[in-house]
């Protein structure tokens, strides 16, 4: 008897695994590869920052959401252009900043308001700007505090897109000038100019329609 025929094939291999763990360049060479698990693990460490700036550009979760779910899609095609030598989530952040540009401009294109949730639950925003809130702060100034950042989102909504963007990803998403010149591809002189003018913009705004001082 042959006993060596009668074994069963040791299973296939797949050369293009990797571990959960993986170094994000492991991951990223893996998926171009065509190994969607890892395309999905860079998706999970990824998605919540994304939704996250989204949700700061569009004040919707639903439209948040859609555009979460394009940016990937669209990364997920893109991924054999996509240059190693950038960091992969400079590169998620031109997709997403610009897919949520594409739909705030058409939306005022055709005349339409943008869709804002009056019942969003700011802190997904919020937790990004204040930090933690502790219970012994006094409740009218936790009111007083959500009160202003309501105002600013609101401000925020009235500049126009690439002054809008170039705010969330400065002053809620925390980027560097070089960060931000990547994402938006631009010289970091232009994201200095650029940002300056959204803040002064920005400061107007508050000023004359809510009355706070910057």
């Amino acid at each position: 008897m042959n006993t060596v025929a009668n074994r069963p094939a040791p299973a296939a291999s797949n050369p293009l695994a990797v571990p959960p763990d993986a170094p994000e360049r492991d991951l990223v060479v893996a998926a171009r590869a065509g190994d969607r698990g890892a395309f999905k693990i860079l998706a999970e460490r990824h998605y919540k920052r994304v939704y996250r700036m989204l949700l700061a550009m569009t004040r919707s979760e639903d439209a948040a959401a859609d555009l979460t779910q394009e940016t990937f899609f669209k990364a997920l095609q893109a991924l054999p252009q996509f240059n190693l030598s950038s960091a992969f989530y400079t590169w998620l952040y031109r997709i997403a900043t610009n897919a949520a540009l594409d739909r705030i401009r058409r939306a005022r294109t055709a005349g339409a308001h943008e869709e804002y949730d009056d019942h969003l639950d700011h802190d997904a925003i919020d937790a990004s700007v204040l930090g933690p809130t502790t219970t012994s702060a006094e409740p009218s100034r936790l009111v007083a505090t959500r009160e202003e950042l309501r105002h600013v989102h609101e401000a925020l909504d009235s500049l126009k897109p690439e002054y809008r963007q170039i705010v969330v990803l400065r002053e809620i998403e925390d980027l560097s000038y070089e960060e931000i010149a990547a994402v938006l591809d631009l010289k970091i002189g232009t994201v200095m100019s650029r940002l300056f003018a959204a803040r002064m913009k920005l400061r107007e705004i508050l000023e004359t329609r809510y009355g706070m001082k910057g």
